[in-house]
């Protein structure tokens, strides 16, 4: 996971789109990837291909907040708390994860699991966000 949002960081770096955070461009350019999914994938095929990049866009946005929540200042104020949120949350993702789509066994199943997890790494985005990112 590390070496991939290394990789993005440096293809950020180089193609000038460091104006922002890494973060907020992986958060750009899942955006993008959604409305292309939404209004312009043709087949099933490139729905669930987009749909899986969309997750892992969101699951390494939300590395990169718990990265900047683990080096903020007074972090060890907050570990303890901070680490009790995360394993709930843990909990819950796996939880979400196992339920079955209303697809289940068709070829929509992939692309409906990888949005309904997409949408639930994006709530704890917001959540990490909110509650524990000093501004």
């Amino acid at each position: 996971m590390r070496q991939i949002i290394f990789s993005v960081f440096i293809l950020l770096t180089v193609t000038g789109c460091v104006s922002r955070l890494p973060e907020d461009e992986l958060a750009h350019t899942r955006e993008r990837v959604e409305h292309y999914l939404i209004n312009e994938a043709m087949t099933q095929s490139e729905m669930n291909i987009l749909s899986q990049y969309m997750l892992q866009l969101a699951n390494m946005e939300k590395y990169l907040i718990e990265f900047r929540i683990w080096n903020q200042p007074g972090y060890e104020k907050i570990e303890k708390a901070f680490m009790a949120d995360c394993k709930a949350w843990d909990k819950r993702a796996e939880a979400e994860e196992q339920k079955p789509s209303e697809f289940e066994g068709g070829s929509m199943a992939p692309c409906d699991h990888n949005l309904r997890m997409t949408f639930f790494v994006q709530k704890r985005i917001e959540e990490l966000k909110n509650k524990w990112q000093k501004k």
